[in-house]
């Protein structure tokens, strides 16, 4: 098999879409999500998520899996989602195991560079917006990432990388489903006895998830972006990221769509 050496860089994919774009995540609430109805929406989505769209023959925008384990635990459908992915986002070693085939569509991600004092004073804030609490060793890895060739801030859920993504592809209206961050719950795929991967979300869910999440929420806001939590059931506070009923929305953007053709 042939093999790529290196990804691409995000920089040509810098604001080249706009609109709606639907983060599909793995929570249990996804499962009630009418994905056909999502077809006319970008789809960024992660990890074995992916199987709601493969099954539905609908190619993802772009595949994100930071998770080896994944690769490791569900070879199959990885290789199904770098197949039918319009765009892949995986770390350069795992860009390095693709066939070369995959060259043009491999985005490299690398983890945004560790905080110093000087970051705090403005050094890279046309690039990250980090949390502010210096003194805090936790705190200097949790920031948002206005620029994926810069780095991304890895917060222990993958759903978090793709949020960056979206701001950075450009999309100002982001829907999020399956973000469910319960660590009690199955995710939406894992339905055989003993089927369930482990999981370290409630490791940190309060000490670097939902603080992430919360600058996130501040920095899109600041710019005019909406992000909408489609899930009932999500651990994201609604005071973060409002929730709405994914019934009411895909009614809406289907009338829109519709009078965009008309």
């Amino acid at each position: 098999m042939e093999i790529v050496h290196v990804g691409s860089a995000f920089a040509s994919q810098k604001n080249a879409h706009r609109g709606a774009v639907l983060i599909l995540a793995s929570g249990p609430s996804s499962a009630e999500l009418d994905i056909h109805r999502w077809a006319g929406v970008p789809i960024i989505t992660m990890n074995g998520a992916v199987i709601k769209l493969l099954e539905a023959s609908i190619r993802p925008l772009y595949y994100v899996c930071s998770d080896r384990s994944f690769q490791e635990q569900q070879p199959a459908l990885y290789e199904a989602a770098v197949e039918q992915a319009h765009g892949l986002a995986l770390w350069p070693e795992d860009i390095q195991r693709l066939s070369s085939r995959y060259a043009g569509k491999a985005y490299a991600l690398r983890k945004a560079p560790r905080a110093s004092f000087r970051d705090y004073f403005g050094r890279d804030q046309g690039q990250a917006v980090r949390l502010v609490s210096p003194f805090s060793k936790r705190a200097r890895d949790i920031g948002f990432s206005k620029d994926m060739d810069y780095g991304v801030f890895d917060v222990r859920t993958v759903a978090y990388i793709c949020l960056q993504l979206a701001y950075h592809l450009g999309f100002d209206e982001i829907y999020l489903a399956g973000v469910d961050l319960n660590v009690q719950a199955p995710r939406f795929y894992e339905t055989a006895p003993g089927q369930s991967a482990p999981c370290g979300l409630d490791q940190h869910l309060q000490t670097r998830i939902l603080p992430a999440m919360e600058l996130a929420a501040g920095v899109l806001a600041a710019e005019g972006r909406r992000v909408v939590n489609l899930s009932q059931q999500s651990l994201v506070p609604e005071h973060v990221f409002p929730r709405a009923c994914p019934h009411q929305v895909q009614r809406e953007l289907n009338r829109s769509q519709r009078a965009l053709a008309s």
